[in-house]
């Protein structure tokens, strides 16, 4: 019986055109828990594919990175951030290896490290959106929203969205601290409402017009709304290299090849003045300049 079960067994995998079972130990990612809805499928699509099974390690990308820097925990083969700082910072650290696939070339240059330490993921740009209840045009930009004709006009998310770290981060490259901060304090005193949690509750609020302008996240947008999307783009990224101690470290390049060819490149390169970089390596000042600002 036991025979005629394998056999069976074999002419299942035959019948499917799978004849082959992954071989050596999976890939150890270490991938941020903010985004498993769409890390999760491409993960299951690239081993359908490959045949090389993927062992997640899920957790903050702030926590995960600390870990891969430390070396605490299983080796990470892949690291997958959910924003510039948390890459930046894991490069900087000597956690991180180049990236050695042929397919890094398709990532615009203002979107990868310039040793080819890291590649973005995908990019979310920072807009300012009007309530369709607002009569208003959305022609305003980031510093008109801080003045008194928007007071008791404007809703934000919660700096712990890291769009709106980096958004800071790119404004005070801009502008310099002291006007960065003006700005943002600005944006503060006229809050229609305090800061939510998270983007879809703003997204509500604008909707039922309990503000007018909010500022957030490009992919947060609905049909509804109308958006301005200022110049020059303020971007933010989740980004992804290969870790310093991968123990499969040329299936981690297969895999990184293959979320460039599969996922596509971010395409926001072309909008941008300068390497995203700029906003990881000014992340840290970002939040304490929210926490004076009253920000939170």
């Amino acid at each position: 019986m036991r025979t005629i079960a394998v056999s069976v067994a074999l002419m299942i995998l035959v019948a499917c055109g799978d004849t082959s079972q992954p071989e050596g130990p999976p890939l150890i990612v270490y991938a941020s828990e903010d985004d498993p809805a769409n890390l999760a499928p491409l993960f299951a699509a690239f081993t359908s594919d490959t045949g090389i099974t993927i062992t997640p390690v899920w957790g903050s990308s702030s926590a995960n990175t600390a870990a891969v820097i430390a070396k605490q925990g299983l080796p990470a083969d892949v690291l997958i951030t959910s924003n510039a700082a948390d890459i930046v910072l894991a490069a900087y650290e000597g956690a991180l290896r180049p990236i050695s696939t042929t397919t890094l070339d398709a990532v615009h240059s203002a979107l990868k490290d310039p040793d080819n330490l890291w590649a973005s993921l995908q990019s979310r740009k920072a807009i300012i959106a009007a309530s369709p209840t607002s009569d208003e045009l959305a022609t305003v930009d980031f510093k008109a929203l801080a003045t008194e004709a928007y007071l008791g006009k404007i809703c934000l998310s919660s700096i712990a969205n890291s769009v709106n770290q980096s958004l800071i981060a790119w404004l005070i490259e801009d502008l310099e601290r002291k006007a960065a901060e003006r700005v943002v304090r600005g944006w503060v005193r006229n809050l229609a409402a305090p800061p939510f949690a998270h983007e879809a509750e703003l997204v509500v609020a604008l909707e039922s017009g309990v503000c007018q302008f909010g500022i957030l996240s490009d992919n947060a947008v609905t049909d509804a709304m109308r958006t301005v999307l200022p110049s020059p783009a303020y971007i933010d990224v989740s980004a992804m290299g290969v870790g310093r101690h991968a123990q499969n470290p040329e299936r981690a390049q297969q895999l990184i090849n293959w979320l460039i060819v599969n996922q596509g490149p971010p395409e926001d390169g072309e909008r941008m003045q300068r390497n995203v970089a700029v906003a990881g390596w000014g992340n840290q000042e970002a939040r304490l300049l929210a926490e004076r600002a009253g920000f939170n």
